[in-house]
């Protein structure tokens, strides 16, 4: 069984790290849960997205000061494993773990617009702390659109929404689309001119929920030469979440690859450490050797998986994010 390197593109992790009270002490290779230092270097984890969570507690007040907060907890995380770990920012940074697969990338991320509490001016801000890319919304209304279980509004992206991609992209951030309502997805499409993720959702053809894409979206992502990250969470593999088996990770995977007409524009986005019930074969970073094995079996080839698993958000990373060199000529 070949060893396959692997990107995944959300964990909220850094919500479960906020409440370390002694760093000094902490030992992130022996923490208790699905992603640990072990576990990652177990499942051969070359990039792992770590999502600043804006929850619902601190989404009407100090919802800037929690990121801030979190984004503390991801810098003293890197600190503390410098010799394992290291920050992702720039194109060069993804070249250089391609071919020195010895730490483990760690790219922040922020899920929830809230963050922004109203202010463009804060875009930027973020951008010198680290942040690549920004999750408009969660599951609810925010300022910059509706959430996916708005249903009933059926709202879209705001004006201020609008203002907030088109900063993003003139930073070279990375728009991520997991959560908005249907309509805020088209709205966004219409206004984005780059690729963007969906960073941990899967197929509502395979599964009805609100959390899931349509064929045509997972469409137009292909199209926009985007991104899609499964997701591990049962209720959205299945309406029978209780008999869920990694075969069905394995059913949203084809499915995907089949509607948007090529396996380039899938990969995983675990949602490890957001979700409080596993696929029983796949409930930590350390076991995707299995979902590998469960592609092979279902006959996929060594070139697809191996796209799957990581070279796919390699070759989008690639592009997506910005360059050290340009970003240096422009400061």
């Amino acid at each position: 069984m070949p060893t396959y390197a692997v990107v995944d593109s959300h964990c909220d992790t850094l919500s479960r790290l906020y409440h370390i009270k002694n760093w000094d002490d902490f030992d992130f290779n022996t923490f208790k849960g699905p992603i640990n230092l072990s576990n990652l270097k177990t499942g051969s984890v070359v990039i792992q997205f770590f999502a600043v969570f804006v929850d619902q507690a601190h989404q009407h007040s100090g919802s800037l000061r929690y990121a801030l907060q979190l984004i503390e907890s991801f810098n003293k995380l890197l600190k503390k494993n410098s010799s394992a770990m290291t920050f992702i920012g720039y194109q060069e940074d993804v070249e250089k773990l391609k071919l020195h697969k010895n730490k483990v990338g760690c790219l922040l991320t922020i899920e929830g617009g809230e963050a922004l509490e109203g202010s463009l001016e804060i875009l930027p801000l973020l951008y010198q702390l680290g942040v690549r890319s920004i999750g408009l919304t969660w599951n609810h209304r925010n300022l910059l659109a509706d959430g996916c279980h708005e249903r009933e509004s059926a709202g879209g992206l705001s004006s201020f929404g609008k203002k907030v991609i088109a900063t993003m992209e003139e930073l070279n951030m990375i728009v991520d689309l997991a959560h908005i309502s249907e309509k805020g997805f088209w709205d966004a499409l219409a206004c984005t001119t780059k690729p963007f993720i969906v960073s941990h959702s899967n197929c509502k053809s395979l599964c009805d929920h609100p959390r899931n894409l349509t064929d045509r979206q997972i469409q137009a992502i292909s199209k926009r030469e985007g991104m899609l990250g499964i997701n591990f969470y049962p209720p959205f593999l299945s309406t029978n979440a209780k008999k869920v088996d990694i075969n069905r990770v394995v059913d949203h995977i084809e499915h995907a690859c089949i509607i948007a007409g090529t396996y380039k524009h899938v990969g995983i986005g675990s949602d490890f450490d957001g979700i409080d019930q596993f696929v029983a074969e796949l409930s930590s970073s350390a076991h995707y050797h299995r979902l590998w094995e469960a592609l092979l079996r279902r006959g996929f080839n060594d070139s697809q998986v191996k796209a799957i698993s990581s070279d796919n958000y390699f070759e989008f990373l690639g592009k997506a994010l910005p360059s050290y060199m340009s970003y240096e000529g422009n400061r």
